[in-house]
């Protein structure tokens, strides 16, 4: 009598049902690392523009950019571009400076790569509460986009996921 070398069926489907419930646990988490680590590259670039706009108002002794974020809205990156803003600065009682400065963020700034960074704002939902004051980062993830904002001054994170565009104005950041 010959003797059969292999595996069995039944062998066969307890790796295979083993395998199955492997893939079932990693692949939920697998995601939700992406997930965490997009938003934490979203983060970690809002921080970049507050360290660029200080360093912007301590190079240019008379730019405050809280005044002029107050006043208006500063572009600092759209479509992984960094923008140069050449009009609306401020000084630190509100008023327009003249002759205004010319601030080029690539001085600054390293323009974000690989976080699908869409478009970065700061600005003020209400110019007369600077605790409305916040960097908004859209961050494009498939076919939608998720929008971040740092609230300046209470350093609170806040989150919209799944939006279909990217935040034009401070009103559209969470």
């Amino acid at each position: 009598m010959r003797s059969a070398k292999g595996f069995t069926l039944i062998e066969l489907l307890v790796v295979i049902a083993i395998i199955a419930i492997l893939a079932a646990v990693l692949v939920p988490n697998i995601l939700n690392a992406r997930a965490r680590a997009l938003q934490s590259a979203a983060q970690s670039y809002a921080r970049d523009i507050l360290i660029a706009l200080e360093s912007v108002q301590s190079t240019f002794t008379n730019i405050d950019w809280q005044q002029t974020a107050l006043n208006g809205l500063i572009t600092v990156v759209n479509s992984n571009t960094l923008q140069t803003v050449n009009a609306g600065w401020r000084d630190g009682a509100g008023q327009p400076l003249n002759p205004q400065p010319t601030v080029d963020f690539k001085d600054y700034l390293k323009a974000p790569s690989g976080a699908n960074i869409e478009q970065a704002i700061v600005g003020a939902t209400n110019p007369a509460d600077s605790n409305t004051l916040r960097i908004c980062v859209s961050q494009k993830v498939g076919a939608k986009y998720n929008i971040y904002s740092l609230y300046v001054n209470n350093n609170q994170f806040q989150a919209k996921l799944g939006q279909s565009a990217a935040a034009t104005a401070i009103n559209d950041c969470p």
